[in-house]
């Protein structure tokens, strides 16, 4: 098969236009869609129907497991209080996701999302057995996606501005420390009598799922998730994303069939795990092909 045959190579021909925007927007934009959404829904259902009311059917409880609500633990991480609560979690899914998705692709970033909200959800519920009240929020999901991200990128100094103004510059890692540090704080004084709105151990689960999936992620175990083939996120998400009508140019590689068929073979692997999971020999060998297509290009 020629380059160009390739699904995720070529151009769209004949297809509609939810297809071509699912097509074109990334795991993290489409989860950011998503949650915008529902926030809307939810304002427009209590609006009609009272404050409240479509929370019940969708937040984390006991009450509510109970009651055989199990979807409740993963539709509670879709769901915020109010305006900051969304906004906050979006942002920093935004800015920590995006990087983490180019290098993971969309299938283990999605893994890792579900995962840290499945993980949130448990250890608050081991936390809060026995009392009321109900869970929402995406934040044990995106502090799950903020451990992996800090276990991959450990050594790369990150600037962020605290409180919006002040920039502080640091380590991933010691980012992930000091705000594990500030939870665990946080759980310590509920116990002590302090209450607060802030599902801390819900918190903690998302980072302890985070980092378990990035463990599981290096040590090839979600290899599996390869074989799921959802044309809706793959080009995006994957480091090739440009279509052969975006180019000017065609690849004229027919004197050798051995290098046409290594860069079959690693557009595949580009398609199935991203341009992460290639070696530094696949990477000369893409260069080589490079060099071919124009060679007045370093």
């Amino acid at each position: 098969m020629s380059i160009y045959e390739r699904d995720y190579m070529r151009g769209r021909r004949g297809g509609s236009a939810a297809a071509d925007f699912f097509a074109n927007i990334s795991a993290v934009k489409l989860l950011i869609l998503i949650n915008v959404a529902v926030f809307v829904l939810e304002a427009f259902v209590d609006r009609l129907y009272g404050a409240g009311s479509f929370l019940m059917l969708f937040d984390l409880s006991w009450d509510g497991l109970a009651r055989g609500k199990v979807w409740t633990l993963l539709t509670y991480a879709f769901l915020h209080g109010n305006l900051w609560h969304i906004a906050f979690n979006m942002i920093a899914l935004y800015f920590m996701g995006t990087p983490l998705e180019a290098r993971l692709g969309w299938r283990r970033f999605l893994a890792v999302y579900f995962c840290g909200a499945l993980g949130g959800a448990l250890v608050w519920l081991g936390f809060s057995f026995g009392g009321g009240g109900g869970l929402v929020g995406a934040s044990a999901a995106v502090m799950a996606v903020f451990a992996c991200f800090c276990a991959f990128y450990p050594p790369v100094p990150i600037t962020f501005l605290l409180f919006f103004v002040l920039p502080i510059s640091a380590k991933p890692m010691t980012m992930l420390i000091v705000a594990a540090a500030i939870e665990v704080f946080g759980l310590l004084s509920t116990f002590a009598g302090y209450p607060s709105d802030i599902a801390y151990a819900a918190h903690l689960g998302g980072i302890a799922a985070g980092l378990l999936c990035a463990r599981a992620i290096s040590r090839g175990k979600f290899d599996f998730l390869d074989s799921i083939s959802l044309k809706a996120f793959a080009r995006k998400s994957e480091k090739y994303t440009k279509r052969a009508s975006d180019y000017n140019f065609r690849v004229n590689i027919s004197d050798s069939d051995a290098l046409q068929k290594e860069v079959d073979r690693i557009l595949d692997k580009i398609g199935e795990r991203g341009f992460a999971s290639l070696t530094d020999a696949e990477r000369q060998t893409l260069a080589e092909a490079r060099r071919r297509i124009d060679p007045n290009k370093p």
